[in-house]
């Protein structure tokens, strides 16, 4: 089929028209972060890295992967961690070694009934000195005022700045021997740091006792002591001593005559309780009742 001159000439523009839109330059550019003299550097170092890669690894030949075992925690890296440079330094900052709960529970014992407070607090203060400030750590402890009446009993000592240290009871098998604690501080700021008698939180009330206890009254450590008054009296009164050294303030009392508490007793007229002597004072005949009483106050020596 013959074609024209026209025709030719027109078929011509088309695909003249078709080649510039196939070969038009592109409107967008990417511009890398790096000049070609940086990417051939890195090329260059990765080609030469895996051609000449290890060998050998922890007795491990050819295409070594990893395993367990293959670093420790000193070789393992920490982020977020400003004092740390490696896992084990993370957890030595978190838990100092010796005074996380999870160690083996220490045992702090007074060895035989005359040992006294003192010696005590001495095997205590060796204990302390392995410690560093602001750290606590669970022990074993049985002072004096325990020794021979409690089985397993876990106490809390901690020790902070300055020479302050608390060795307080959390525990005990034996519930009446549970709640106490010593406390070693500064009274001033001329005084050295020492030992603070022995106090406790829930005293064992045995008859004829005083016990020093965590309690204040107008600034003064209050002491208790339970004491067995006898029978009550008939129709008068009685007066018995309480035997209680350098009393200087009665702050509670409370008391059972028989088995009713002693203030509503109907038969109780009057108790008088000074710095020698308990008197209690009857309107009818209560000697059938004997009486005990709980006495709470401060002494003249704190």
């Amino acid at each position: 089929m013959a074609i024209t001159i026209e025709e030719l000439t027109a078929k011509v523009a088309e695909l003249e028209q078709q080649i510039a839109a196939i070969t038009a330059p592109p409107t967008e550019y990417y511009t890398s972060a790096y000049s070609g003299e940086e990417i051939d550097a890195a090329v260059k170092k990765v080609s030469e890295g895996l051609a000449g890669g290890v060998s050998s690894f922890n007795g491990r030949t050819g295409a070594v992967m990893p395993q367990a075992g293959d670093y420790n925690a000193t070789q393992i890296p920490v982020s977020g961690e400003p004092e740390a440079g490696s896992v084990a330094a993370a957890l030595s900052n978190k838990a100092p070694a010796g005074f996380g709960f999870g160690d083996a529970v220490q045992s702090i014992e007074t060895t035989s009934a005359e040992e006294s407070y003192e010696t005590f607090c001495a095997k205590v203060d060796a204990v302390l000195d392995g410690m560093p400030d602001r750290t606590a750590k669970l022990v074993l402890a049985y002072p004096p005022a325990v020794y021979g009446k409690a089985s397993t009993t876990i106490s809390l000592l901690y020790k902070g700045e300055a020479n302050y240290a608390v060795l307080s009871n959390i525990g005990s098998a034996d519930t009446a021997l549970c709640g106490w604690r010593m406390i070693r501080l500064k009274k001033s700021s001329s005084e050295p740091s020492a030992w603070q008698p022995f106090e406790w939180e829930h005293p064992p009330m045995q008859l004829g006792v005083e016990y020093r206890t965590v309690e204040r009254y107008d600034g003064k450590p209050v002491y208790a002591k339970a004491i067995n008054f006898g029978q009550a009296p008939n129709a008068t009164y009685k007066e018995v001593s309480h035997g209680i050294e350098d009393f200087s303030q009665l702050v509670s009392y409370t008391g059972m005559m028989g088995s009713a508490n002693l203030i509503e007793a109907p038969a109780l007229d009057n108790i008088l309780i000074n710095a020698s002597i308990i008197r209690i004072t009857t309107n009818t005949d209560a000697s059938a009742s004997y009486v005990y009483l709980v006495l709470r106050y401060t002494k003249t020596t704190d």
